[in-house]
């Protein structure tokens, strides 16, 4: 093996060490006693069986995360869904229907994705609060698709810019319009980028707390953000094994999905890069 390469893969793994130590680190405290954390740094590698069902058991059903992810889950299921029904004919508008202004606006929508939520935390509560869906999914559903659907555009104007314009001309050449060809043609072409552009836009919403500290008061329809903060109370001690659990619980859901579609993270990011 040449020296180059073998020093590629050395740091390839330093890499991936470094960026699974910490989440190793919690796996191990979330199967430990609060005391053991306590008196022991670093914690040793003896695992109890029955602790670890113990403090899983406790945070999914006694401390409700299993319902927290479920509301979790439903409510970016759903911003993202409507995002890209709602991003993906915008998308390829840009893309495909030049008008005088048209790459300066998706840059523009791309900047509104960067605004920090404190800025708009408080406006968003109180549209939702007149309209009236405070406490509720579709009260925070729809806050969640605006900071989904920037990206959403962006990543798939991207991908229409990969597909040649030829084949949408064919298409209508043959009899389909427009439409017919974006459903028929391209959308099965780009399949990967809305799967992209998926991924995304449920990574930025999942962990999102403030807008949800606003508009959801019900303990019951808590994300699972919402519901792993009240587990640091200042009138108690941090149960630390609890709160490693809650991080435990938290990443997995978002981490195994994407797994399953990392091919498809890289064409996110690469998307348009050629030309």
């Amino acid at each position: 093996m040449k020296p180059g390469r073998l020093i590629a893969y050395v740091g390839l793994v330093a890499l991936g060490i470094i960026g699974a130590a910490p989440f190793l680190y919690l796996a191990i405290l979330s199967t430990k006693k609060r005391i053991e954390i306590v008196a022991q740094v670093p914690p040793t590698l003896n695992f109890s069986w029955a602790q670890i069902t113990k403090n899983y058991s406790e945070v999914l059903f006694s401390q409700g995360m299993l319902s927290f992810t479920l509301n979790s889950v439903i409510v970016v299921g759903l911003s993202t869904l409507i995002a890209l029904v709602i991003g993906t004919p915008a998308a390829y508008a840009f893309s495909r229907l030049k008008f005088a202004g048209s790459d300066r606006m998706a840059s523009t929508i791309l900047s509104m994705r960067f605004m920090p939520p404190i800025a708009v935390a408080i406006p968003l509560f109180l549209t939702v609060k007149a309209i009236g869906l405070t406490n509720s999914y579709p009260g925070l559903i729809l806050p969640y698709v605006s900071f989904s659907l920037p990206l959403v555009v962006w990543i798939l104007i991207g991908f229409f810019d990969e597909v040649p314009q030829e084949i949408d001309e064919a298409a209508m050449i043959d009899g389909a319009t427009r439409i017919q060809a974006l459903w028929r043609v391209i959308l099965p072409i780009v399949r990967p980028g809305m799967v992209t552009a998926a991924l995304f836009g449920a990574l930025f919403t999942w962990n999102e707390f403030l807008v949800a500290l606003y508009i959801i008061d019900s303990r019951a329809l808590q994300t699972i953000s919402l519901g792993a903060a009240t587990l640091v109370s200042a009138q108690r001690p941090i149960d630390w094994n609890i709160a490693a659990t809650v991080g435990v619980v938290t990443v997995v859901p978002i981490l195994i999905f994407s797994l399953f579609i990392q091919r498809y993270i890289v064409r996110g990011l690469t998307a348009g890069a050629v030309k």
